[in-house]
């Protein structure tokens, strides 16, 4: 199953960001006392004690990581918002919030009914999402339901046998402290990425199940794609639709593909 435009990107930026924390605690664990820096590296490096330079160096390599998911979470449910093809869900990331309303729980209300999410990834998601304004915020107090914590903790056996050994209740303590660790962050984005396919393969079932002229009102948007359909009928005609259709709306099915050239040429 192809993803949207908007999972690649998500997948893109998270990807490259769990390779660069991996690569900063792999190179953070070779510093010693008698570290220098690199000549040519135009800064001043001369931390008193070199141990806790590291360890704050990780901590905060770390606690930037989640934000940064966190952040491209919000910005893969906003853009989903925009599709002509998602606004048959009646889900909308980007109403604004209220005085008792997070982004937290925004996605929690967001996702509550899409098919295929289980509800330990939805929460999980969510505890990343609070976890990232308590580390924005300093003042937060943001913090999952004592429901959706009674879930959890009853869900510990199965969840560390399922996912790398991952321990739930150390991960509420951690939460509560904010001392998250690089295992947290990188568990915690999987379920992340799980929900974001659920909500994908939901948005990939609205588009293809939208009607022919659904599509058509959608696509006929585009300059580009106008002014194929206005050549007169030819096989080049139909070459050309069927790439561009393709290229840009690869969600598509080959049913529906197949529809906009019959209809288009």
């Amino acid at each position: 199953m192809p993803n949207s435009i908007y999972l690649n990107k998500l997948l893109d930026e998270v990807g490259g960001s769990i390779h660069s924390i991996n690569t900063i605690a792999v190179s953070l664990s070779h510093i010693s006392s008698t570290t220098v820096a690199p000549d040519g590296l135009n800064i001043t490096w001369k931390p008193v004690n070199v141990s806790a330079a590291s360890k704050n160096a990780r901590r905060f390599a770390i606690r930037s990581a989640l934000v940064f998911h966190a952040e491209m979470l919000f910005e893969y449910l906003s853009d989903l918002s925009k599709d002509a093809f998602w606004k048959a869900s009646g889900k909308n990331f980007n109403i604004p919030l209220n005085s008792q309303d997070s982004k937290a729980r925004r996605v929690s209300a967001f996702c509550k009914d899409i098919p295929g999410i289980e509800r330990e990834w939805l929460i999980l998601t969510e505890l990343m999402c609070h976890w990232r304004n308590k580390i924005v915020h300093a003042k937060s107090n943001a913090q999952i339901s004592a429901s959706n914590r009674k879930f959890l903790l009853s869900q510990s056996r199965q969840i560390s046998k399922n996912y790398y050994h991952f321990d739930v209740e150390k991960a509420i303590d951690d939460f509560r402290a904010d001392t998250v660790t690089l295992k947290e962050v990188t568990t915690l984005t999987t379920f992340l990425i799980k929900c974001c396919r659920a909500i994908d393969a939901h948005y990939l079932s609205l588009a293809n199940n939208s009607s022919a002229d659904e599509i058509s009102n959608v696509i006929l948007e585009n300059r580009e794609f106008k002014v194929i359909t206005k050549q007169p009928s030819s096989p080049k005609k139909s070459r050309q639709v069927r790439y561009w259709v393709e290229m840009n709306y690869s969600i598509f099915n080959e049913e529906v593909v197949n529809s906009l050239i019959e209809q288009h040429t």
